[in-house]
């Protein structure tokens, strides 16, 4: 991916603030740009943009920022293939009050947008934010491994660790050709874990190259958002990566949506050239 623009959205909110410092942190680690754009009921130059948001923090300094008249809904991603956007990073809702589910127009960018998106839960403020553990769920599919690249190459610039959550859920078993799915034992995994795991790294390794990333193989069972959100509390995360396939109607995408309505951390989501 040689584009080197995130694009961050605002709307004058102090939530969607929060989506600023990721962008910043990653500005370091990817060597990219952000663009701010502002999309509001009248067009603003960007003089003016500038002067009316100064008040509420000094992190817009040094960044190109852009507005447009209109409905964010409808502005977003086209802006985004405007700029051949890298990334887009928003927070997820920019309601004063706790929201247990993507916003309206995170939700648009999120169906809509052709390049990953990263979702920044509005609690977490404007504080610093610093990359150093990546939980990705693994379903075990090769489709899944094909769309993480992104996840891979960001772990290795940032130096982060990368956690691989697979969890054991015999009753959500991929019939894709080509899944890895887990060892039968998994109560007593020290039976099986160690050639398990072995070999799903080098099935991992032949689709998305690992480079020298730091890599550990995490073993979850049961239901797997409660395994996705516990596990992620459990080792601190940072960012939890989510490979989506495209389809939101329910009962599609159920462990995104809830992962993306609950988690404590921002979550990238990477889309999976397949959209079964």
């Amino acid at each position: 991916m040689s584009r080197n623009v995130i694009l961050v959205p605002l709307d004058g909110s102090k939530q969607a603030l929060s989506a600023v410092p990721i962008a910043r942190s990653l500005t370091e680690v990817e060597g990219l740009q952000i663009h701010f754009l502002h999309v509001g009921e009248s067009s603003e130059s960007e003089a003016e943009l500038r002067d009316r948001l100064s008040h509420q923090t000094g992190l817009l300094e040094g960044h190109a920022v852009s507005a447009r008249a209109g409905d964010p809904n409808e502005a977003i991603v086209p802006v985004a293939q405007e700029l051949g956007a890298k990334i887009i990073v928003l927070c997820k809702h920019c309601r004063p009050h706790p929201q247990h589910h993507l916003g309206r127009t995170a939700t648009k960018v999120l169906r809509e947008a052709h390049s990953p998106v990263i979702f920044v839960p509005p609690e977490r403020g404007i504080s610093s934010w610093y990359l150093h553990h990546i939980l990705v769920p693994h379903d075990g599919t090769p489709t899944t491994s094909a769309a993480l690249r992104p996840a891979v190459e960001l772990a290795e610039r940032a130096g982060a660790e990368l956690l691989i959550a697979h969890i054991a859920n015999f009753s959500l078993r991929s019939g894709e050709p080509g899944t890895f799915v887990s060892p039968r034992y998994i109560d007593q995994p020290q039976h099986e874990w160690p050639s398990w795991a072995s070999e799903f790294l080098n099935r991992l390794a032949c689709v998305c190259p690992l480079g020298h990333v730091h890599l550990r193989i995490l073993l979850g069972h049961g239901d797997p958002t409660e395994e996705i959100l516990r596990l992620s509390e459990r080792h601190s995360s940072d960012m939890i990566v989510l490979v989506w396939r495209g389809s939101w109607e329910s009962p599609r995408a159920g462990i995104l949506k809830e992962v993306l309505s609950r988690a404590n951390c921002p979550v990238l989501v990477l889309r999976a050239n397949d959209e079964s």
